[in-house]
């Protein structure tokens, strides 16, 4: 077996979050996931990554635009990283988003659909890929990674915040 042949048969656990604070729509949205290999029937994390999912303070930035952010960042990761003919499990605990994804759900917001059809594209990409809803405390590592990267933005951007809020 090729080494290439091993990468490809590998199983993966993806989680992805999203939130938007200190208010929602308009506030700081920062995305978190995680990525998980199995290997002798447990999971290791082989990477990780929280951000700001769209500029702070603006219209565009809320949880929904957060959890998609995330989602497609853990897609175009998992793509530029050769895992494409890997078995792939994504899960999120954003209801919305998992139905929409899963097509229980219609994209009714032109704000999201941007996100749907660029979600969509990426798992094209992918061979054996499913997408799954996890409760709010199976997905700690992911949400934890958000709330980093807000935490994060409020130390590197304190006085901003402060005259922002006032």
């Amino acid at each position: 077996m090729h080494a290439d042949d091993e990468v490809q048969r590998k199983k993966l656990n993806c989680t992805f979050d999203g939130m938007c604070q200190p208010v929602n729509p308009g506030g700081v949205a920062c995305y978190g996931f995680t990525i998980q290999e199995k290997r002798n029937n447990r999971f290791y994390q082989i990477y990780e990554e929280g951000g700001i999912a769209f500029e702070p303070f603006s219209k565009e930035s809320s949880n929904n635009v957060a959890e998609y952010v995330g989602l497609i960042k853990s897609l175009e990761w998992l793509s530029n990283n050769g895992y494409n003919k890997s078995t792939i499990l994504i899960q999120g605990d954003s209801q919305l988003i998992i139905n929409q994804i899963c097509g229980k759900y219609k994209v009714r917001s032109a704000k999201l659909m941007l996100y749907f059809e660029r979600t969509k594209l990426l798992i094209k990409n992918f061979d054996n890929l499913e997408i799954e809803w996890i409760a709010r405390d199976k997905n700690k590592e992911a949400d934890d990674l958000a709330n980093k990267a807000y935490i994060d933005f409020i130390d590197k951007n304190y006085e901003y915040l402060h005259n922002k809020l006032k």
